[in-house]
């Protein structure tokens, strides 16, 4: 089809802010990847740019081989991975729960959507992990409140009324149980927004620090973004940099300046972003379309 000159002008305008929009994200992590890289004597000169001045590897060396970094690592992982997967779990029943009508679904719903918009506070919910459930120093509070969510169930909820009742009416002639069509029937057919969804709860239980600063005093309970927070507003990490740099045999006292804080502070941001990142685009593919998928009613 011929386009007009409209479409053209418009498409042309969406090219040119897109583009825009792009370089505003990706121009500030290529400084931060170039700081991270770049000498010392550099930097406080301000003569790095988009473009590492020089290649040091020694800020990277320091976080790879920081123990707190390492436990920080693993603890963001094994919450990650629980969490998605419990909290994946939790929502595909009850959005199949409520996809069925029963007495008391209307107010159920309703209860359930207050949550959306209202919540206890922040001193009520403190007290309510610490002095309630005895959650302090533990990873619960990481989990067990993300575990549910009524926007996703909502989601889900939409794309299994989609789904032709003929088909789970045939499973339970068939002899099948509520739990078998669950995982037989209804999750093979909504998975690309299971997938959607199991993307969004990891990236948010990967950035999760605010439990951190509540509820662990104890550095063997750090996440990444906690960790990533404290390096941000130490400001020295002095004897970090002086382990590193006994690690590089660095020998005369010019080269004492090789690395600095800014260096070990930019490393840590790229590391702690680098894992999420190179997964996202595995996954991105499945967001439009599981989250849209569900949104329709033919």
């Amino acid at each position: 089809m011929k386009r007009s000159f409209s479409k053209k002008t418009f498409d042309l305008f969406n090219m040119v802010f897109l583009i825009l929009v792009s370089f505003s994200i990706i121009f500030p992590f290529m400084h931060i990847l170039s700081i991270s890289l770049s000498n010392n004597n550099d930097i406080l000169a301000k003569k790095v740019g988009i473009f590492p001045t020089g290649f040091n590897i020694g800020a990277y060396i320091t976080v790879l081989t920081d123990y707190t970094f390492l436990k920080a690592f693993i603890n963001t992982v094994f919450l990650t991975v629980v969490t998605t997967i419990l909290s994946v779990f939790v929502n595909s029943l009850a959005a199949y729960a409520l996809s069925r009508k029963f007495y008391g679904k209307k107010f159920i719903n309703y209860f359930f959507l207050i949550t959306m918009y209202f919540s206890g506070g922040l001193i009520p919910y403190y007290i309510l992990i610490t002095q309630v459930l005895h959650w302090y120093n533990s990873f619960a509070p990481f989990i067990f409140p993300a575990l549910f969510s009524f926007f996703y169930i909502i989601v889900m909820r939409s794309q299994i009324e989609l789904i032709p009742p003929s088909l789970t009416e045939s499973s339970r002639i068939d002899g099948a149980g509520e739990f078998s069509t669950i995982f037989y029937i209804v999750i093979p057919m909504i998975l690309p927004t299971i997938a959607a969804i199991s993307m969004f709860t990891a990236i948010g239980s990967w950035n999760q620090w605010f439990p951190n600063l509540l509820f662990t005093d104890k550095e063997s309970l750090w996440t990444l973004q906690y960790f990533l927070r404290q390096v941000v507003l130490e400001k020295s990490m002095n004897y970090r940099i002086m382990a590193t740099q006994a690690i590089m045999n660095v020998g005369s006292p010019a080269d004492i300046n090789v690395l600095s804080d800014i260096n070990y502070q930019m490393a840590s941001i790229i590391v702690v972003i680098l894992p999420i990142t190179i997964i996202y685009p595995f996954i991105q593919k499945h967001f439009v379309k599981g989250i849209l998928l569900g949104s329709v009613k033919e």
